[in-house]
């Protein structure tokens, strides 16, 4: 019959620990070039760029004494099943036992005994630590293409380093997860990364920019913090000038009512309402300055990586309120830092001190999961901050009928 010179699809199949058979690809040997793709790609998944940071893997090694991982699990990790499809797949017992012998060429990988199982070579150090020499060997660089690819980015720093490129990571938005067009580029060691940024490199005809990821991430932070103390004192004023108007409001309508039992009462109505309006429209300019500066008042955070995405304002008033009165959260969801002005510094105190940093007492607080970082705004930064509020208060003031008594008074 015809059927039976028809080649299936699925000539090999593996089975998973619960007996469960799971169909592979016509079996093919794997080339050099994807040997070669393959291999570093697992490397990569058990390096120092990698593996103290990917959760999943790391716990997969952790409970595990010997440190192995089934490479039949290894395998169906995207990347490697991607670069696998085309010779049989994951799944295909001889890709398996292919990928198997590769990877016992390798010095940074151990197959076990039974060549079932791999681990990395090199025990795994502390992540401080791993993290420390990382960083010292990490470059920011941007701008690239939407549609750029690790493959293509890797091609192209390696033909501008000398040493290796040990790993390139697109940065991508939290949410769409859409590639933002820079990337963090880790390189062997120090002195290949000062070569790198000495040149001036051009990629699809834009001039990239290179720094240090740890400069990067300073200025960024810088920026952050500023915005928020910007924003804070802008959010305070609205806040301010809100207070004022319902406190003027109130006022009013309190004048109101006296002057109609004045007049009830045949005294001078005219008279009385001069005077009323006087003391009211001087109050009104009081209540609109921002309080005397007060120094400690203002607490300053940033949230711990990919934490934004789940921490809203109530979150923190929930976490931070029990320590006392707070007087206004300069946040929204999606936001990587803030600002919370309390009532009284001896409570600011009094967070950092159980929170603030590495010597305190009860440790860091935690926002969606993560550490997140606190801070007192001091010097410059909380006189800039006192400044504005001060002067969008007078400006505000201007706008709402002429300034100063005439604010309210004109319109009656």
């Amino acid at each position: 019959m015809a059927a039976d010179n028809v080649t299936s699809p699925v000539t090999a199949a593996s089975r998973t620990p619960g007996g469960v058979v799971r169909p592979a690809g016509v079996f093919k040997p794997l080339d050099d070039d994807a040997k070669a793709k393959v291999l570093r790609q697992v490397e990569f998944y058990f390096s120092d760029s990698n593996l103290p940071r990917d959760k999943f893997l790391r716990e997969t090694v952790e409970v595990e004494p010997d440190g192995f991982v089934d490479i039949s699990l290894v395998i169906t990790f995207s990347r490697v099943r991607l670069l696998l499809t085309p010779f049989g797949g994951p799944h295909n017992d001889e890709t398996i036992a292919s990928v198997t012998e590769l990877f016992q060429t390798s010095q940074e990988l151990t197959v076990s005994d039974d060549k079932l199982r791999i681990r990395r070579t090199a025990e795994l150090r502390p992540r401080e630590e791993v993290d420390a020499e990382v960083e010292q060997r990490s470059v920011y660089a941007s701008p690239f293409p939407m549609t750029s690819t690790i493959d293509e980015l890797t091609a192209f720093f390696a033909a501008h380093c000398a040493k290796q490129v040990l790993s390139i990571r697109l940065r991508r938005h939290i949410t769409s997860k859409d590639f933002k067009g820079s990337i963090f580029l880790e390189l062997e060691d120090a002195p290949s990364c000062d070569e790198l940024m000495a040149k001036s490199l051009e990629f699809d005809g834009a001039t990239l920019t290179l720094m240090m990821k740890k400069d990067y991430m300073d200025k960024k932070k810088t920026d952050r913090v500023e915005k928020a103390a910007a924003n804070t004192a802008a959010a305070a004023v609205e806040e301010e000038a809100a207070n004022a108007a319902a406190a003027a409001a109130r006022r009013q309508t309190a004048g109101e009512d006296d002057a109609a039992v004045n007049e009830k009462e045949g005294d001078d109505a005219e008279g009385g309402n001069d005077d009323a309006a006087e003391g009211t429209d001087a109050d009104d300019v009081e209540a609109a300055r921002p309080a005397a500066i007060t120094e400690g008042l203002l607490l300053k955070f940033v949230l711990g990586e990919a934490a934004e995405g789940s921490v809203r304002r109530e979150d923190l008033s929930g976490t931070l309120g029990d320590f006392g009165t707070i007087k206004f959260i300069d946040f929204k969801m999606g936001n990587t830092s803030g600002c919370i002005r309390f009532e009284d510094a001896v409570v600011v105190q009094s967070i950092m001190a159980a929170h603030g940093g590495e010597s305190a007492e009860l440790g860091e607080l935690e926002m969606g999961g993560k550490p997140m970082a606190l801070s007192v705004m001091e010097g410059e930064e909380e006189a800039a901050y006192w400044k504005a509020l001060a002067a969008r208060a007078g400006s505000g003031r201007g706008s709402g009928g002429g300034g100063g008594r005439g604010g309210r008074g004109g319109g009656r």
